[in-house]
């Protein structure tokens, strides 16, 4: 199988991960992703909500998952290197306080061939914070 190309992956984003038990927030930075917010649209029975949204991918070949980052829904992503965010910090570190954070509530590993290839996560949430999930967690 040939490898897969990955031509919009040449962002660099930061990935924050809440580690409960050491009290601390894990920070990594990956270069080679893509990165894309947007506004979602959806019709209600009202008229129509809007949200913000983004998917995130990160070919294996930039980053192993589960090796040289952690991932999980709850977790937040930010474009470019932002900075270290202390423990204390972590309620607030918000996408409603912070510009072009973005929450992750599905995180979904892809394969080729049987071996890894990429991995995909994404999430929305309205100006309010309610998404797929609070995210004021």
């Amino acid at each position: 199988m040939p490898e897969l190309a990955y031509p919009l992956c040449r962002q660099t984003v930061t990935l924050y991960h809440p580690d409960a038990a050491a009290g601390r927030v894990v920070r990594a930075v990956v270069t080679g992703a893509f990165l894309d917010r947007r506004v979602r649209v959806s019709a209600t029975e009202t008229g129509r909500a809007r949200a913000l949204a983004f998917v995130l991918v990160i070919p294996q070949r930039s980053a192993r998952y589960g090796q040289d980052y952690t991932l999980e829904p709850g977790d937040r992503v930010l474009e470019g290197e932002g900075a270290d965010v202390a423990w204390a910090d972590w309620a607030d570190f918000l996408p409603a306080s912070v510009p072009g954070l973005c929450c992750v509530q599905y995180v979904d590993p892809k394969a080729a061939g049987g071996a890894p290839c990429h991995v995909e996560a994404g999430g929305w949430w309205t100006r309010a914070g309610s998404g797929a999930h609070s995210l004021t967690n």
